[in-house]
């Protein structure tokens, strides 16, 4: 069908619109393509297919039996669930606020005119383009309760003894935490710095004019002025710190006993050891819809605060 449209100059011109409005735009759907086609091979199809493979029994010969939502049933009554998931929650309470603070007050330090800043910027955001392969097996060295140099280090100030940092229930969590805060606590800051870089200077002038020292002018003017940016820096920290698995993987193997086992652990283990793939994908399933669900949660908290 054809439309009268009336430009700027009092002409009518014919423009030709289809029923369908999204072929109106058909120039912007070329430009999606390239998206579109990936992501619906590597992320859409599997997203289906898991969730299809979840009403079977399945292992790794293929689908055995249709069971319905079975394997949703069994999730819920099974206590390694709950628990594991508490791991995985507790997870994120003891790393996120720490790689947040750390990352802060990094930031607020490189931010001060400092020599070698760019270099010390470096240092510090470098091993966050390692994988976490990598920074598990340097930290696992890092950790060794004989002949590690933190074993070392303890030895040379005077605390005797050797600490098991990863088969002691009491130290395990917080072997992990500390090596994943060495790792990402780099983008954290480079984050900040960002925010930083974009508050005015004139505010701090006008506070310093006023009277106010360097607390209030934190408080009152920095805080507030990374606000957008703490928003981002939890959210993305958070859902990080749920899908924990190769720290865990490599440094611990969910020990010692189940005491470090995580969500995404449990979703490896019984999928790729136990060969129910049906249940793993159940589990794939649930654990999404759950931080889906805690996403939620903090946009609701975010723009309340709004």
């Amino acid at each position: 069908m054809e439309t009268k449209v009336r430009e700027n100059e009092g002409t009518v011109v014919l423009r030709k619109t289809y029923v369908w409005p999204f072929l109106n735009d058909w120039k912007a759907i070329l430009y999606l393509i390239p998206f579109l086609i990936p992501f619906t091979i590597f992320y859409l199809w599997p997203v289906c297919r898991g969730a299809w493979m979840s009403l079977h029994v399945w292992n790794i010969q293929g689908m055995q039996k249709f069971v319905g939502f079975a394997n949703y049933k069994k999730i819920f009554t099974d206590s390694d669930f709950y628990l594991y998931m508490w791991h995985s929650v507790y997870f994120v309470l003891i790393c996120t606020p720490a790689v947040i603070v750390l990352g802060l007050v990094l930031a607020l330090l490189i931010n001060q005119k400092i020599v070698f800043r760019t270099t010390i910027r470096s240092i510090f955001f470098l091993p966050y383009v390692l994988s976490v392969s990598v920074i598990s097996f340097i930290w696992l060295r890092m950790f060794d309760s004989k002949y590690g140099p933190i074993h070392a280090f303890l030895k040379l100030i005077g605390i005797p003894g050797e600490i098991h940092w990863l088969t002691d229930k009491n130290f395990a969590w917080w072997a992990i935490t500390i090596t994943t805060n060495w790792w990402t606590v780099g983008f954290v800051m480079v984050l900040f710095l960002a925010g930083l870089q974009e508050i005015p200077t004139d505010h701090y002038e006008a506070a310093k004019i006023d009277g106010a020292g360097a607390w209030k002018q934190f408080w009152h003017i920095t805080l507030p002025g990374l606000s957008r940016v703490m928003k981002i820096q939890v959210f993305y920290q958070v859902i990080a710190c749920l899908k924990l698995f190769g720290q865990v993987q490599i440094m611990t193997g969910g020990g010692p006993g189940d005491s470090t086992n995580t969500m995404i652990r449990y979703i490896y283990v019984t999928g790729f050891k136990k060969d129910m793939f049906g249940l793993a994908s159940a589990q794939s399933i649930v654990f999404c819809l759950m931080m889906l669900l805690i996403a939620l949660i903090q946009f609701k908290l975010t723009d309340r605060q709004d």
